[in-house]
């Protein structure tokens, strides 16, 4: 019996819906390290921001920090998930694994890199993002209404809970300047997703799919997708995909050629 899901090294070409239809931008650039946690974004959206608002950061705020060398403005990176208190115990635990000894490497660099970028204007405020029930969760509408009147850029990877607030990036997309968001399990939620591209006023202008996820047998959807939506970026309708600018999540798997 099959399950109708690929591995991601088993299918190169993917097709998506009619409703993805988009022009890219003529000034895309890539923010972000290589392969997993780079996006590309357009330009003209970073030099109309007065404010960073990233949404899951995990152990990786390299699209905050490429951000924040092209345009210096406050950021607010929130996660509950991590902290330097999570790091040091990571660090601790890598010190016995002498099977693995690049673990120890990776986890003190990250916290030298925490502790030098998180500071002064640039935040990590330990919440998740989605409804307001704890003190540990807050509401994406309560921290847009927290900045003002601010123009945003938004960066989601909140593994699934992006669909608790897609309402409200519609309601407050006329301080949007750029969003870049990952959609997960997109089969199953392919009417939310639908739905917001048509109803939102922000152009789409780029979709990555991300390899690390599979691919439905029975339609060649992917499960996760990373989606630029910008306000301001000049459009050409040019659009072959991947981008020459894009890079496979999983740089051990092909990356996917998408077809809309």
């Amino acid at each position: 019996m099959t399950s109708g899901i690929s591995e991601p090294n088993h299918i190169m070409n993917v097709k998506l819906p009619q409703y993805f239809k988009y022009q890219t931008a003529k000034d895309l650039i890539r923010l972000g390290r290589n392969n997993d946690g780079g996006y590309l974004v357009s330009e003209s959206d970073i030099e109309s921001s007065e404010i960073l608002i990233g949404l899951g950061i995990n152990d990786d705020w390299s699209f905050e920090e490429d951000f924040s060398r092209k345009k210096k403005i406050p950021i607010l990176a929130f996660d509950a998930s991590v902290s330097l208190k999570v790091y040091l115990r990571n660090l601790i635990t890598s010190i016995v694994r002498i099977d693995k000894p690049y673990l120890f490497f990776h986890w003190l660099k990250t916290i030298f890199s925490y502790l030098k970028f998180f500071k002064n204007e640039i935040r990590h405020i330990k919440q998740f993002v989605g409804i307001d029930y704890s003190l540990l969760h807050t509401s994406l509408s309560s921290i847009i209404d927290n900045v003002g009147d601010k123009n945003i850029f938004l960066k989601v990877d909140v593994e699934g809970s992006e669909y608790r607030f897609l309402d409200t990036l519609l309601d407050k997309q006329s301080q949007i300047t750029g969003l870049v968001i990952e959609f997960h399990d997109c089969d199953i939620h392919s009417d939310l997703i639908e739905k917001f591209i048509k109803k939102t006023s922000l152009k789409l202008v780029h979709i990555h799919a991300n390899n690390y996820a599979p691919v439905r047998l029975d339609s060649n959807l992917p499960l996760v997708l990373e989606l630029t939506f910008s306000k301001n970026a000049p459009l050409e309708k040019k659009a072959i995909l991947p981008h020459n600018l894009d890079m496979p999540n999983d740089p051990s798997s092909e990356e996917f050629f998408i077809q809309v």
